[in-house]
C-alpha cells in the first residue's frame, strides 16, 4: 500500500497515527486533509459524532490554516450543505472549532451570515420535503449559536422561531415544537429550566414572537410508560461444536465471511493460526456494516470473556477498524490486558474518538 493510501486509511478512521505521518510529508498530504475538511469522513456520524475536531487539529499542524478554512467556509455558504444532514453537521463543527476554538472572525461570520441565509428561506417556502429537510440543518446552526453566545444573542434566536411560528400558525403546536425540540433540549441543557423560563416571561409583555415561542415550547414533559414486552418462544440454540467443525471445513477450502464470524463465536485455543491466517482476508469496506464490521463486533465479545482469545485479534482491530466505537472497545481490552504499546498511547492521545483518549488520558 502507497504512503498517501495509508494515510488516507487512517485518516478516514480517526487514528492518532495521522499526526505521526504528516509529521515530514505535509505538502503531500495536504489534497488529502482538504478532502477531510470538505467532507463527513466519520463512518457513522450518530454513533461516533463527526470526525471535525480530528480534522481542526490536522490542520492547525500547517502554518497557514486559510488554506482549509476558506474552502470550508465556501463550502459552508453554498446550497449544497441546506439539506444535507451529514455534510452540514462535518462544516459546522469544522467552523465553530475556528470560530470559537481559534477565534477565527471569518468561521463566526460565516455561521452567522448561514443562519440568516437559511431563515429568509424558511420563512419565504412553504412547507415541502425540501423545507423539512433544511429545517433539520437549521436547527442544528441554532444549537450551535446558541451554545457559544450569551443569553441576549440567544433571545434573538427565541424571537425569530417564535416568528417563524406565528408565520404557521395553522400548524399545529405539537408539530411546531417538534421541529426545534432537539434546540430546546439544549437550551435547557445550558439554562437552569426555572431561570429560562422567568427570563423568558419578563420579555414576553414586550414581544409577540417570544410569547409564541413560549406558548410552544414552554410544555410539561410527558412521562413515558414502558409496555412489558410479550415474552418471546424458546428457540434451540446451535451446538456449537457442530458450528465450530463446518466452520473450519469451509475456511481451510476459501475464505467466507460468515464461516469466519462462527469460528470467532464458537473459537478453541487451537483455532488461533486459522483465525489470524483468515483475518488477512478480510475486506474492509466503508460501505457497509456487514461483513468485517460483523467480525469486528464478535472478537470483541469473545475478547471481553474469553482471556485465551488471541491478543493479535485486538490489534487487527485497532489497525484496521473504520469505526471508532470498535476501537475503542478494542482499546479498552488492550488496557485491561496491559498490552497497549507506548506508540499505541501516544496515538490514542490524538485519536478522533473523545472516549479513546479518554481511556489514554492517565497513561504517560
Amino acid at each position: 500500500m502507497k504512503e498517501k493510501e495509508i494515510f488516507r486509511k487512517f485518516m478516514l478512521a480517526g487514528h492518532g497515527r495521522c499526526f505521526r505521518l504528516l509529521e515530514h510529508h505535509q505538502e503531500e498530504y495536504k489534497d488529502l486533509i482538504l478532502y477531510g475538511c470538505l467532507h463527513d469522513i466519520s463512518f457513522d456520524l450518530q454513533c461516533e459524532g463527526s470526525r471535525s475536531c480530528f480534522m481542526y487539529n490536522l490542520v492547525l499542524e500547517y502554518e497557514n490554516y486559510q488554506e482549509f478554512l476558506n474552502p470550508a467556509i465556501k463550502k459552508f455558504l453554498s446550497d449544497d450543505v441546506d439539506t444535507d444532514w451529514h455534510l452540514m453537521h462535518h462544516l459546522l463543527d469544522l467552523l465553530e472549532l475556528f470560530a470559537y476554538d481559534n477565534h477565527d472572525a471569518s468561521a463566526e461570520q460565516a455561521l452567522k451570515d448561514k443562519y440568516q441565509q437559511m431563515y429568509e428561506i424558511i420563512m419565504m417556502r412553504r412547507h415541502s420535503l425540501y423545507v423539512h429537510e433544511l429545517l433539520q440543518n437549521f436547527e442544528l446552526l441554532c444549537v450551535c449559536l446558541m451554545q457559544n453566545s450569551d443569553f441576549n444573542s440567544a433571545l434573538q434566536i427565541f424571537q425569530d422561531i417564535g416568528a417563524y411560528f406565528l408565520k404557521k400558525k395553522h400548524v399545529p403546536d405539537e408539530d411546531l415544537y417538534f421541529r426545534f425540540e432537539s434546540f430546546w433540549f439544549w437550551t435547557k441543557k445550558k439554562y437552569p429550566v426555572r431561570s429560562l423560563y422567568q427570563k423568558l416571561r419578563n420579555v414576553a409583555e414586550a414581544s409577540r414572537e417570544i410569547r409564541c415561542f413560549q406558548r410552544v415550547m414552554c410544555r410539561p414533559e410527558k412521562k413515558i410508560k414502558f409496555r412489558k414486552r410479550p415474552q418471546k418462544s424458546e428457540i434451540i440454540p446451535p451446538d456449537p461444536e457442530t458450528e465450530r467443525t463446518s466452520a473450519m471445513i469451509i475456511l481451510k477450502n476459501h475464505y467466507d465471511e460468515d464461516a469466519l464470524e462462527m469460528l470467532i463465536k464458537y473459537y478453541h485455543p487451537e483455532d488461533k493460526n486459522i483465525l489470524l491466517e483468515n483475518l488477512n482476508h478480510v475486506i474492509i469496506n466503508r460501505e457497509t456494516f456487514l461483513g468485517w464490521h460483523s467480525i469486528t463486533i464478535e472478537i470483541l465479545n469473545q475478547a471481553e470473556k474469553n482471556i485465551s482469545f488471541p491478543d493479535d485479534a485486538l490489534f487487527w482491530i485497532y489497525e484496521n477498524s473504520q469505526c471508532s466505537c470498535c476501537r475503542r472497545d478494542a482499546v479498552e481490552i488492550m488496557k485491561n490486558r496491559h498490552i497497549l504499546t507506548n506508540s499505541i498511547i501516544e496515538e490514542c492521545h490524538l485519536d478522533a474518538s473523545p472516549d479513546i483518549r479518554t481511556l489514554t488520558e492517565k497513561i504517560f
